[in-house]
């Protein structure tokens, strides 16, 4: 079970190749480089996260207190015992910058879908998100992504709530995977979608397609498992469950949207015809 725990942690951290996909309307030959892009950044992350892993283990002083959970930040003590005190300080700064960076890069990709959706009519609000600025920079979807962000700072605005913080946007940021690999699949076993493009898997792509929706429906379900370990002692419920009712509160308002826009769109389709 421990060995299954670190595998389904680490599949957090097989990130980035998000951020490829929603570029690929302003890259050239995008067919072709942006699948190399996905390799190349799942590829480099995973070496990354393996070599932090393997240098917080080794420089670790005492990693019993981590199993224990004693240490709840291994990654400070290791580095602060091995470069000394006075790298606390410095530390943080890198870790903020990295945080940022991420911040930066998870608001781009976010907005850029969002503008997708807007441009296409099927997002809330879609005249006001679909607008770009003198840049063409989707300027509507980075107020609406950043609004939608900031809801999610209704857990807690202490340190204490930043676990519960990073459920919710790892929970955000996988439901998609998981919806946009499910519909692929359903489409597929159909027959009312043939995957075309430079890069083809043939017959093994209806089996990758099942992968997919496995892995991430039980990633989906990992991030969102209610674990009081991961919320600081005597933690309100809600930030316990704020996985499951962040993704709870997102399908809903899109399930509510979608229905309400079912009458709209056959009246549409009724006088166009």
């Amino acid at each position: 079970m421990a060995f299954l725990a670190v595998l389904a942690v680490a599949g957090w951290g097989f990130i980035g190749f998000d951020a490829c996909v929603s570029t690929a309307e302003e890259t050239k030959d995008a067919g072709r480089q942006v699948p190399r892009a996905m390799w190349w950044a799942l590829l480099s992350v995973g070496v990354v996260v393996i070599l932090n892993a393997i240098a917080v283990a080794l420089a670790h002083p005492d990693p019993a207190a981590v199993v224990a959970g004693e240490d709840l930040d291994p990654v400070t003590t290791a580095v602060i015992s091995s470069f000394g005190s006075w790298s606390d300080k410095p530390f943080v700064l890198v870790v903020l910058i990295g945080f940022l960076a991420c911040a930066m890069a998870s608001q781009g990709g976010a907005a850029r879908g969002v503008y997708s959706l807007a441009r296409d009519g099927v997002f809330p609000f879609s005249r006001y998100v679909r607008k770009v600025n003198r840049r063409q920079a989707p300027i509507g979807g980075l107020v609406a992504s950043t609004v939608v962000s900031c809801s999610a700072l209704l857990l807690g605005l202490n340190a204490t709530a930043i676990g519960s913080l990073i459920a919710v946007g790892t929970a955000a940021t996988f439901l998609p995977f998981f919806l946009v690999s499910l519909a692929a699949l359903i489409a597929r076993l159909r027959g009312t979608w043939v995957p075309s493009g430079h890069i083809r898997q043939g017959a093994k792509g209806t089996l990758l397609n099942v992968l997919a929706v496995l892995w991430t429906a039980f990633e989906v379900a990992n991030v969102c498992w209610p674990r009081a370990i991961l919320a600081p002692p005597g933690a309100p419920w809600y930030q316990v469950w704020a996985g499951l009712l962040g993704t709870g509160v997102v399908i809903t308002a899109g399930l509510v949207y979608l229905l309400a826009r079912r009458p709209q769109d056959k009246l549409r389709a009724a006088e166009s015809a």
